[in-house]
């Protein structure tokens, strides 16, 4: 039996915290903020709960950390925030310079991205399940459910036109995949209006209101555009039902007004620090609005939105607001710690009638509430839960439960709530949230349908493949868990937490790690049929660095508070104390696993050329966070570095173990960069770069950097990796999924020298005792012979002058191994099977 929680006003404990919380999320609208100092105070005010188990506790700190991580390579080096403009504008001057690479025939420009998942939502074995990703906000007309846009906070927008069964993308050129609201024009539905930006998250700052007038096909921009310096989001969006021209939009210090479609806007209300919130028209009247502040105040005007006043101040927190056609006189409220007030003298007074006791905002980051427009008594809140009042909000129980499991009263629906909205005339609701979009009847008990199915969403922090299966993959995502995919269903792993890294056993695709936020590791043996918790070292960073030895699988290495190595695939560590502190990256040398660079989060860099016995700091060019490393595949002295965060010098190439360094940022846009890789077995040195800007390419022959492909949203891509057996590179975006990219030399026209097919024989095939021989076939001259691993990993490099090289593998893993030959400016790549 259901039992309904009695409240009481002891949620007002859970104010304090509230309250600070808030001040780090809005940082990024404070030119006068420093990063660096908010991370220092914000460790402090966290440092009591840090050890505590709970889920509260979990969350608080996890909020937190992964705000941190995001915006770590997002800042200037003294710490301040970089405009969300900077990055709108270098978009679209880096869209009219690939047009122009396309025109010019270049065919790294020219390939075609395509979508690998996940395009509907993952399986799992609990009850709580990864959702598609988060969602902002959900718009609708009247009561057509059948029509319906959703706003991600990083994936942009989605319509459908079936109520759900099937969704297309809207705008994946937006110059920001931000959305925090939608409204659609009610007499011509073609016409819609998208706020930019994350308000609820702040990942994503504004930079306008889009307006598409065809139904989403084609989006512009309007007068409403936020320029370099002005750090704003939009919280909410409203049309006026009777002169849909007329629309308002609530942000950081005004309430601005359009009343010719977007054309021009002006500040009706201007409050400084108020952090404009809630908007909406008394329920009946045309004429009557509210609006609220993150700071707790309530504002009202009289005058279809002419001149406004703020009329009361019933807290000092974020405060979202609810009407009801049933009522038209009643207005309840909800702020970040829960408090239920009741208002009906349009908001001038105000009566607290109940605390939810459990429910938790994070600080505002999930907050919302909504009241059924036919009863109204019956009130839907959301916050980390979904929670249902019958009695107008004077009493609660948890209703929508993102932890769900058989047994506990109620059903699942994905946790952290950004809107609930009533359909009119009913008392069916939708909740969007960290997990997609939920649809079901408020009155009842009956599971809430999900109809996140074909919204490509998800935020993945890493993609990891296994060189023997083309078709799995593991993927870490924003709040969804690990992603585990078969090559038929993606599926659940590491359940209730941020994956953020994934890897596999190169050697046998049975055995992989799945792992989670600051340094937690699951590893299984047996092809996921079960997976067992590992203990790892402490001090990893939220998103962390695992890699494997090039040619010994079960060696592993760990960036925690140092790098760590492992020789039993996890069971133990031992510390090989670099001194670079807590671990940005790693990456060791593909010919020579005793070669390691390492780098730190403090700006630090170290290599060891003994396998970690000792380490020699490495002069950097430049100041800043090393974000990614990559050492060339047959010279463990040359060495690329790409930086995070916004410095001219973006990515520098040594050949000398870092000694001294050459920029080779060329035509790179000031933007974060993630990940670099250098292309096992290239004859013209070919690099990819994952940015905030997508990925780039770049090789001797070009000179400079392109932008790689057609057909990728302008979505951050926070990892990529080759799968050299079918020469795809694959990137894991933050906001649509996980894509890959056809990189052979046909695609790219990288090499049209080609040796003849029969130029060279490669026999027994597969091997016998792990040997075989090569014969070059009328070739003379200088030969290089390549056999690397299908993770790029150079297991055997020869230069002959003979016609015939016998090669054995004993003593590296079974498996598919490449073999190029190039001879006289010309190759060829051949598969070879190690028994």
């Amino acid at each position: 039996m259901k039992k309904k929680l009695r409240l009481t006003l002891a949620g007002v404990l859970l104010l304090g915290f509230s309250a600070q919380a808030q001040n780090w999320r809005t940082a990024t609208l404070d030119e006068n903020s420093n990063y660096f100092e908010i991370v220092e105070q914000e460790n402090q005010v966290l440092a009591p709960i840090r050890e505590n188990t709970d889920r509260r506790s979990k969350k608080k700190v996890k909020q937190f950390e992964r705000w941190a991580a995001f915006w770590r390579d997002r800042v200037l080096p003294n710490g301040r925030f970089m405009s969300a403009a900077h990055t709108a504008n270098l978009w679209t001057s880096e869209r009219a310079r690939h047009a122009d690479a396309i025109a010019n025939g270049e065919s790294v420009a020219s390939v075609n991205w395509s979508l690998l998942g996940p395009t509907t939502f993952p399986v799992s074995n609990i009850g709580f399940y990864p959702g598609m990703g988060r969602l902002n906000a959900v718009a609708f007309v009247g009561n057509d459910t059948n029509t319906m846009y959703v706003g991600a906070p990083g994936g942009g927008v989605w319509k459908t036109t079936d109520g759900g069964a099937n969704w297309t993308a809207q705008g994946d050129e937006f110059p920001n995949m931000g959305v925090s609201d939608i409204v659609i024009n009610p007499t011509n539905t073609n016409t819609v209006y998208a706020a930019t930006g994350d308000a609820d998250g702040l990942q994503n700052r504004s930079v306008g209101v889009l307006k598409t007038t065809d139904g989403g096909t084609t989006w512009n921009t309007t007068g409403l555009v936020f320029n370099l310096g002005q750090n704003d989001i939009i919280s909410k969006l409203l049309i006026d039902p009777n002169n849909p021209d007329t629309v308002f939009a609530t942000t950081r210090n005004n309430i601005k007004r359009t009343t010719d479609g977007g054309t021009t806007w002006v500040d009706v209300f201007t409050q400084n620090g108020a952090i404009f919130n809630d908007i909406e028209y008394k329920s009946g009247s045309n004429t009557i609005l509210f609006a609220t502040s993150r700071t707790g105040r309530f504002y009202r005007s009289t005058d279809n939105g002419t001149t406004w006043a703020q009329v009361s101040s019933p807290t000092f927190n974020r405060m979202d607001i609810a009407l009801t056609d049933a009522n038209a006189n009643m207005i309840l409220s909800i702020d970040s710690g829960g408090r239920i007030r009741r208002s009906t003298d349009d908001g001038s007074t105000w009566t607290q009638i109940s605390s939810i006791g459990g429910f938790s905002s994070q600080g505002g980051y999930n907050i919302t509430l909504a009241i059924s427009p036919i009863n109204e008594n019956l009130v839907l809140a959301g916050g980390v839960d979904g929670w249902r009042s019958t009695d107008g909000g004077q009493t609660w129980e948890k209703y929508l439960d993102g932890y769900w499991t058989a047994g506990n009263p109620y059903f699942y629906v994905h946790s952290d709530h950004h809107d609930m909205k009533f359909v009119p005339g009913t008392n069916t609701a939708i909740s969007v949230n960290d997990g997609g979009i939920f649809m079901g009847n408020a009155q009842l008990d009956n599971a809430w349908a999900d109809l996140s199915s074909g919204i490509a969403i998800t935020q993945y922090y890493n993609v990891s493949g296994t060189p023997q299966n083309a078709n799995l993959l593991i993927a870490g995502a924003q709040d969804n868990d690990i992603g585990q995919y078969d090559g038929n269903d993606w599926i659940g792993r590491n359940p209730g937490s941020d994956g953020v890294e994934g890897l596999w056993d190169y050697s046998n695709s049975d055995i992989a790690w799945t792992c989670s936020q600051a340094g937690a590791m699951f590893r299984t043996t047996n092809g996921f049929a079960s997976s067992q918790f590992v203990n790892t070292p402490f001090g990893a960073p939220f998103v962390w660095e695992l890699e494997i030895h090039p040619t010994v699988p079960t060696t592993i290495f760990g960036g925690f508070n140092d790098i760590y190595r492992s020789t039993n695939r996890g069971t133990s560590w031992t510390n090989l104390n670099s001194g670079a502190g807590t671990i940005e990256f790693i990456s060791i040398s593909p010919s020579d696993a005793d070669v390691i660079y390492v780098s730190g989060q403090s700006g630090t860099m170290r290599r060891t050329n003994n396998g970690g016995t000792s380490w020699t700091p490495i002069n950097l060019p430049q100041a800043g966070n090393v974000k990614s490393i990559e050492v060339h595949p047959t010279n463990p002295a040359e060495v690329y570095i790409a930086y995070s965060g916004y410095l001219a010098g973006k990515v520098y190439r040594s050949t000398n173990s870092g000694f001294s360094w050459t920029d080779i940022t060329g035509s790179l846009p000031n933007i974060p960069t993630h990940k670099i890789l250098y292309r096992t077995g290239s004859m013209t040195n070919e690099l990819f770069l994952a940015t905030d800007l997508g990925v780039y390419y770049r090789n001797d022959t070009i000179g400079d950097w392109l932008k790689l492909g057609q057909g990728l949203p302008n979505v951050i891509v926070n990892d990529i990796e080759i799968h050299y057996a079918t020469n795809m590179l694959r990137a894991a975006t933050y906001g649509r999924g996980v894509w890959e990219v056809p990189v052979d030399e046909a695609a790219l026209s990288v090499e049209d020298n080609q040796l003849a097919s029969n130029a060279v024989s490669i026999y027994p095939n597969p091997t016998v005792n792990k040997s075989f021989t090569i014969t070059l076939n009328n070739l003379s001259g200088d030969t290089n012979i390549l056999v690397y691993n299908l993770i790029g990993s150079v297991v055997k490099e020869i230069n002959t002058t003979s016609i015939e090289e016998k090669i054995n593998l004993t003593g590296f893993s079974k498996g598919l191994y490449l073999v190029k030959i190039s001879n006289d400016g010309k190759t060829l790549t051949k598969k070879i099977v190690v028994n």
